[in-house]
């Protein structure tokens, strides 16, 4: 069981790596959460403010477990 969670937590986080690492200037995006069976998750923008800055909160579940974690993106950040 625990090789599994494992298995699980390393594809999620190459997932995100390849992800982040191809990834342009950071764009508010519209909200886009799923969670089958315990496991998923999704990435929520607010609207960009007047300085172009916006709060982004990622939501990770592997097997029920997870949260949501949120964080300020500022101008031009790729």
């Amino acid at each position: 069981m625990e090789k599994k969670i494992w298995g699980v937590a390393m594809a999620v986080g190459a997932m995100v790596g390849a992800g982040l690492m191809a990834a342009g200037p950071a764009v508010a995006q519209p909200c886009g959460n799923a969670v089958v069976a315990g496991n998923g998750g999704g990435r929520c923008d607010s609207p960009p403010g007047p300085d172009g800055m916006f709060t982004r909160c990622d939501t990770v579940y592997v097997l029920g477990f997870g949260g949501t974690n949120c964080y300020q993106v500022p101008v031009g950040t790729p």
